[in-house]
């Protein structure tokens, strides 16, 4: 099943699901078949009630297929005419580094355009030094340590965002994730999606020992979506194939096998924390060979980007070409972004 929070024109969001490429949502539903079920009056209502509103949304989804002609035009409007939002309303993010290699590959990029800057250079290199060494044995008992940085709230946003290129980077990046929402305590996997960490690259090294805000909290810079899919839909979600193309062109293919830890063990390592509640969101980590930084190919200004995970759909966004005169870059400047430099 996959669910959506969609909505038309200037309304409010509306907590749903999908069924033959339309959006129905439940209040809709619930009232063509004269039900009610308040676990599906919003999202983190859902999540707090899971499983049973699980269950509840797939009686909803059977009903749905069965009557489906009876259902007022009005009420499924198609995927394209609907403004598709973060799939559920967000109430932490944690974005953990899992994917080793591509931190590997990031560093060796950025290491290229720092090396011979005295302030950043050494930190640099003794980034890659540590990724590079052996990992100590989990202490028995203990969750394992895994780094992770808290994101921004205020940038959460879904399907089809055009994200504003901000004025101190010239190398604004996708970073393309496996994204699982956390339950409850009863079913702790609510499901998967996409997400899409847009990051600054060329303002990242001078970041590492403050905190990646320049880096990763620019407006829309947290994208998620297009729809949560429950578990049984997903299978195995170490298994999936993702690509992504540029102006429609495919660019960069990879695949979630790599990620090093299970959605368990982040549970257990961030609950030792902090209990986590009902709509937060962890990242497991950028997919390898799926980011400019990997490749050191980087993108465009008004370029059109899609995400796709097998399984999962397709995660679309823009960015957007600068609306003014461009801050100078730490790095080369690149020839399309010139104009924007003059």
């Amino acid at each position: 099943m996959k669910l959506i929070r969609f909505s038309i024109g200037d309304e409010a969001p509306r907590l749903g699901l999908v069924a033959n490429d339309c959006a129905l949502a439940f209040d809709a539903l619930q009232s063509a078949s004269g039900q009610r079920h308040t676990c599906l009056d919003h999202s983190t209502a859902y999540l707090e009630a899971l499983p049973g509103s699980e269950a509840v949304a797939k009686s909803l989804l059977a009903w749905t297929t069965q009557n489906w002609a009876s259902i007022r035009p009005v009420d499924k409007p198609a995927l394209g005419q609907v403004r598709l939002h973060a799939p559920i309303e967000v109430k932490a993010l944690f974005d953990l580094g899992l994917t080793p290699r591509h931190l590997s590959n990031s560093v060796e990029v950025m290491l290229k355009y720092e090396k011979d800057n005295p302030q950043t250079g050494p930190l640099v290199e003794a980034l890659r030094r540590m990724l590079q060494a052996p990992r100590p044995a989990p202490t028995p008992g203990v969750p394992e340590r895994m780094s992770y940085y808290k994101s921004n709230l205020n940038s959460v946003c879904g399907d089809g965002t055009t994200v504003p290129w901000p004025v101190y980077t010239s190398r604004l990046d996708i970073e393309p994730e496996l994204a699982v929402v956390y339950g409850n305590a009863s079913q702790p996997v609510a499901g998967y999606c996409i997400f899409n960490d847009v990051s600054a690259r060329d303002v990242q090294a001078a970041e590492i020992l403050g905190g990646f805000c320049l880096s990763k909290d620019m407006a829309k810079g947290n994208q998620l979506g297009p729809y949560l899919v429950t578990p049984d839909e997903v299978g195995d979600p170490f298994s999936m194939a993702v690509s992504v193309t540029v102006n429609g062109e495919e660019r960069y293919r990879g695949t979630t096998a790599e990620i090093s830890h299970k959605a368990e063990d982040v549970f257990r390592w961030l609950g030792m924390i902090c209990p986590l509640t009902p709509g937060s969101v962890m990242g497991f980590g950028t997919i390898p060979d799926c980011t400019a930084m990997d490749n050191d190919v980087f993108i465009d200004p008004g370029s059109e980007i899609a995400i796709h995970f097998e399984r999962l759909g397709t995660l679309h966004c823009k960015f957007a070409e600068p609306t003014g005169k461009l801050l100078p870059s730490r790095w080369p400047l690149r020839d399309a972004l010139k104009r924007f430099h003059a």
